[in-house]
């Protein structure tokens, strides 16, 4: 006679009602838990914290770090920050970031590389890489880190418009980014009596006054070695954000006795960014 085998099959028991009630509570008290710090979050920026990015919101490093701010958002570095050799003599930055707030805590590891059209890039014209500073791309490559670790500890990322809609801030208020196809980019011609260029955004100011129409304020975005003025903040607003993320830019200008004007601003679609 053969031998029987017997196994012991252990059943989970199903949990007890009681018991499914308070996690259903705790699960139910988490989420809106998180609705609240999100909705606290975004009451916090204002539109030009933002852009309209491909018709998506785009949040700014300039509005995560006021964020950061509210909710006592701490970072630190987790080792040193990793410098990797890529091919035809470029280079990139590792940064791995802890991020806490009220105990709990995330890890996050941002990047940057020499060639990105930032710093690779002048007058559409290739930089070698033994001209690109070295310490301005670790420094993107920290902002990088920083912006996104911060927006991913929230839970604020992928957000909609109806989001921002919550927090007063509407998508005609933001200042939008029209990314260009490399073919449009070669084949448009500047509307009549202007020029047109490309190039990255180095510096970016602004300057106020008193004219005999009121008060104005003058931006000054600084695209390579030239520098360009408006008076229109969206236009502004934009080359903040290519500045930060080191996207090329597409400018239409005329040239007057007070300098380059910008006439319209667009962004190339990106190739590298971080």
């Amino acid at each position: 006679m053969e031998n029987e085998q017997k196994y012991d099959l252990e059943v989970p028991s199903p949990l007890e009602s009681d018991k499914l009630i308070e996690i259903a509570q705790f699960a139910e008290k988490r989420i809106e838990a998180v609705k609240k710090i999100k909705t606290m979050a975004l009451r916090l920026t204002n539109a030009h914290d933002w852009t309209d990015q491909g018709g998506k919101p785009y949040l700014q490093v300039s509005g995560s770090e006021k964020i950061a701010r509210l909710f006592g958002i701490s970072w630190r570095f987790l080792g040193d920050i990793e410098r990797k050799d890529e091919e035809g003599g470029h280079f990139s930055f590792e940064v791995s970031m802890e991020f806490v707030m009220a105990g709990a805590s995330i890890e996050f590891r941002g990047s940057r590389s020499s060639k990105d059209p930032f710093f690779s890039r002048k007058h559409d014209n290739e930089i070698p890489p033994s001209e690109i500073d070295k310490t301005d791309v670790m420094k993107a490559a920290i902002t990088n880190t920083i912006g996104n670790g911060i927006t991913r500890l929230l839970g604020i990322r992928n957000l909609a418009w109806e989001d921002l809609a919550g927090a007063g801030i509407k998508q005609e208020d933001v200042g939008r980014v029209v990314y260009k196809k490399k073919d449009e980019s070669q084949t448009e011609k500047p509307k009549q009596g202007t020029d047109a260029t490309t190039g990255t955004v180095r510096e970016i100011s602004q300057k106020s006054g008193q004219s005999d129409k009121g008060a104005y304020t003058k931006y000054t975005i600084q695209i390579d070695d030239h520098p360009y003025s408006t008076f229109d903040k969206k236009f502004f607003e934009i080359a903040k954000q290519a500045k930060e993320q080191g996207i090329v830019v597409d400018v239409d200008f005329k040239t007057t006795k007070f300098g380059r004007e910008i006439v319209n601003f667009g962004i190339k679609e990106p190739g590298g960014e971080g």
